[in-house]
């Protein structure tokens, strides 16, 4: 092997071994959602919303309950400018007030204006009695 094969080769090899211990690195510290108790079974009634915040406290949620035992909840923030967004439950969409923005109160889904992407959605656990945030639902 020529002295320049042979830099070429390990200069590859090299690459390869980075680019894995990259990947390695990013997937044992890729960012994490906290596990947080959002509210209790039956806090809210059927119909009903709750504000709350996940998962920091500058990051406003609603929580809904559309029926008896199911609970979906929602990022507050409007994926056009981080306008705060308002739920109107008799059309049971959210509205901004900034610019227009609607959304489709059952799977976030933007229904008009200049939004280019849908609420972010919780993923919600029942444990026991707790309804329990754990992360985002990838979009």
């Amino acid at each position: 092997m020529t002295r320049r094969g042979f830099n070429l080769w390990f200069g590859a090899a090299s690459v390869v071994a980075l680019a894995g211990a990259l990947v390695a690195y990013w997937q044992k510290h890729k960012p994490g959602y906290p596990t947080k108790i959002i509210a209790q079974a039956g806090e809210i009634p059927v119909g009903g919303s709750k504000i709350f915040t996940y998962p920091a406290d500058d990051r406003p949620c609603f929580l809904l309950r559309p029926a008896e035992d199911t609970y979906i909840a929602f990022s507050r923030l409007c994926t056009h400018h981080t306008c705060p967004v308002f739920y109107q439950p008799a059309d049971h969409i959210f509205t901004c007030p900034c610019h227009g923005g609607i959304f489709s109160a059952s799977n976030g889904a933007v229904l008009d204006g200049p939004p280019p992407k849908p609420l972010p959605q919780l993923i919600l656990e029942r444990r026991g009695n707790n309804i329990v945030a754990t992360g985002f639902l990838q979009t």
